[in-house]
């Protein structure tokens, strides 16, 4: 049921969802680069209001997290598997430039990046609140992007006519700069901001105090992905996460409508589609470990599924993944003492709690297999229960490349693949796009 709080914002953005929702199926028909119309001179947008962008661009990123990002990289991490059409190609590593344009060009470049450009040209000296937003959904923008390709346009991305083939930045200056920006966006959040967002923030419904927590948990996050670069990132992940999320309550999540044209991705998905199902790997790993969550992650992908609800609140960043970050970087930086041990058993308990199971949480860990004491929890154990909790999180199969954790078998030929491909039409009109990358090499932090 959804609480207090989401009931008062759901009336509001009903024609929201209908607007993104439309502009999403014309998207798909379109052949236009990710710079969208050339004639249209970004520098000078229609005039639109901060509070007509923002819950634009939140939907449609939540749309994107839990729609095709969570679709490919969940058929990789072998939580789903492709049964239909389409996702049986995909299924057996078939994954095309052609089958990313979609969600490259119209969606992340001229949709969600360009509306966040506009929103941060239309804040002011009174507006820092709405300024700091926005710095924080484009560096979870951008972090996502490049996370799944590699090296990206950032430095010289949203130029319009005046930049049309921008150099690719790699994904160490990517990430530079992401951690510059959340550092600019957490400054905004303690100024005073007259002119703050309200119910058009879908998310936190202008709470720059979440905003901020939300802001430092992304640091962290970003920090754990350069884990391999250097021990240190390990420490700076940490650093961050004291002052990210205290508890559920402060997860960054974007709820979903009843009717028709306000679904959630997933559940919009299962119902129109019957391209996928629950993988044999994942429901055997849970049927292994006895483990509850069986009855909601396991169950058969159509419009009954108890997780893909209709009114899901798509998760962008969690508690729970909160308190397995902390738990890996313990691991990295202390070893199995108790603090890595407690953090390793709050998140399964704020994983249970996520999916109403609280009260299995007792038996569960009572098994040696999910809970083999202190003195012997291995990183196996850690990323292994983060691997169920994160079930299709796009976060999943960053942490298996990172980790290799779970030990997974290829679906078909000797390996997985480790990156998305380059859009088709980003390689054929952009001669800076690296060329000849194959779905089989490495991003730079998967070392």
């Amino acid at each position: 049921m959804l609480n207090s709080k989401l009931k008062k914002i759901m009336i509001n953005i009903k024609s929201i969802y209908l607007l993104v929702l439309t502009a999403m199926m014309l998207t798909f028909s379109s052949c236009k680069d990710y710079f969208g119309d050339v004639n249209v001179d970004p520098n000078n947008p229609t005039v639109v209001t901060p509070s007509v962008l923002l819950p634009t661009i939140e939907t449609r990123l939540a749309y994107l997290v839990g729609g095709d990002a969570s679709r490919y990289s969940s058929i990789m991490t072998q939580h789903i598997a492709g049964t239909g059409r389409q996702f049986v190609v995909i299924q057996n590593y078939g994954l095309r430039g052609a089958d990313v344009n979609p969600m490259w060009g119209q969606n992340i470049y001229a949709g969600i990046l360009q509306d966040i450009k506009q929103l941060k040209m239309l804040t002011t000296d009174n507006s820092p609140h709405y300024m700091g937003i926005a710095q924080v959904l484009e560096a979870y923008t951008v972090m996502l992007t490049t996370d799944l390709f590699g090296a990206i346009p950032y430095s010289e991305a949203l130029q319009g006519t005046s930049q049309l083939q921008p150099k690719f930045d790699t994904q160490q200056e990517v990430y530079t700069a992401l951690q510059a920006l959340l550092d600019k966006a957490i400054a905004n959040f303690a100024l005073s901001s007259p002119l703050a967002a309200g119910s058009d923030d879908l998310i936190y419904g202008g709470d720059a105090t979440k905003w901020t927590k939300f802001a430092y948990a992304l640091k962290a996050r970003g920090y754990l992905h350069l884990g391999l670069t250097g021990g240190s990132n390990y420490t700076s992940a940490l650093t961050n996460l004291a002052n990210g999320f205290a508890d559920a309550s402060d997860d960054s999540r974007l709820p979903f409508g009843a009717e028709a044209t306000a679904n959630a991705p997933w559940y919009q998905y299962n119902q129109q589609r019957t391209d996928c199902d629950s993988n044999t790997t994942y429901v055997q790993t849970l049927r292994t470990l006895n483990d509850p969550r069986l009855s909601v992650f396991g169950l058969t992908l159509d419009d009954t599924h108890p997780y893909f609800t209709a009114t899901q609140a798509q998760p962008l960043m969690t508690y729970t993944e909160m308190k397995f970050i902390e738990a890996e970087c313990r691991m990295q930086t202390e070893g199995a003492t108790a603090a890595t041990h407690q953090a390793y058993l709050d998140a399964i308990a704020s994983s249970l709690s996520d999916v109403n199971l609280s009260g299995d949480y007792a038996t569960y860990v009572g098994q040696s297999s999910v809970d083999p004491g202190s003195a012997n929890l291995t990183m196996n154990h850690i990323m292994t229960q983060k691997y169920i909790a994160m079930y299709t999180d796009v976060e999943a199969y960053t942490d298996w490349r990172r980790t290799g954790i779970p030990a997974l078998t290829p679906n078909t030929g000797t390996e997985i693949p480790t990156r998305f491909p380059y859009p088709e039409d980003e390689v054929r009109y952009n001669s800076n796009c690296p060329k000849d990358v194959t779905i089989f090499e490495k991003v730079w932090w998967d070392m």
